[in-house]
């Protein structure tokens, strides 16, 4: 997948190296240099997840997805009409331009707030996936995502947790977020039996709970 066709042609010279979601120079710096890498792995990680879910149909919760790139490997792996929630509290400026528009398969148009994105998982029929790909850490100092996906999951019979952990310094260490999620899953051992899969060399983790019977 040629995923730099979304950023192709839009200049980045004198740009700001600090993310800004409403600067179009700012977002295509940002995504020449992670862009490409965090599709890749976010996708090898969705590989991983089908092999263990078998046949099972995904509801696709991606909480901090930017653009929705992850949206891209998920269809590539699930079939163009997996159900996906792009959740993010910001539109990034290159989600106007044509280059992300005319992108296929298509990129998410309207990308649905945090409180909104916890009632439609208390909601949703299907087996809840909950992604954080590089975004737990930055997501959890703003919300109390401990506390709502405990009260939320605990209305399932069973869900998955995926993390990719954040890789860039400027946004705090994984220790951070391998001590977050290991909170989490002390937690719902009570309700849950739960299994762990590391993947991507320990770079990220996948976690299915089953409500112990």
């Amino acid at each position: 997948m040629e995923i730099e066709k979304i950023w192709e042609g839009i200049q980045t010279k004198d740009c700001d190296n600090v993310l800004k979601y409403d600067d179009l120079c700012s977002n295509v710096s940002y995504l020449k240099m992670y862009g490409k890498a965090n599709y890749e792995q976010n996708k090898e990680t969705f590989e991983k997840l089908k092999k263990i879910m078998n046949n099972e149909k995904p509801a696709i919760f991606s909480f901090g997805c930017g653009i929705g790139l992850d949206s891209v490997g998920a269809k590539e792996i699930f079939g163009n009409h997996v159900v996906y929630f792009p959740i993010d509290e910001y539109k990034w400026a290159i989600c106007e331009t044509k280059q992300y528009k005319d992108f296929e398969p298509k990129l998410p148009r309207k990308f649905i707030k945090y409180d909104e994105s916890i009632w439609l998982l208390q909601m949703t029929q299907n087996v809840p996936v909950i992604c954080f790909f590089h975004s737990l850490y930055s997501i959890k100092k703003e919300k109390d995502v401990k506390k709502d996906l405990l009260k939320v999951l605990k209305g399932k019979n069973k869900f998955y947790f995926v993390c990719n952990f954040t890789i860039n310094n400027h946004y705090g260490p994984t220790l951070n977020e391998r001590d977050y999620i290991d909170s989490l899953i002390e937690e719902l051992s009570q309700t849950f039996t739960i299994k762990k899969f590391d993947i991507i060399n320990n770079r990220g983790i996948i976690m299915h709970g089953s409500k112990c019977k």
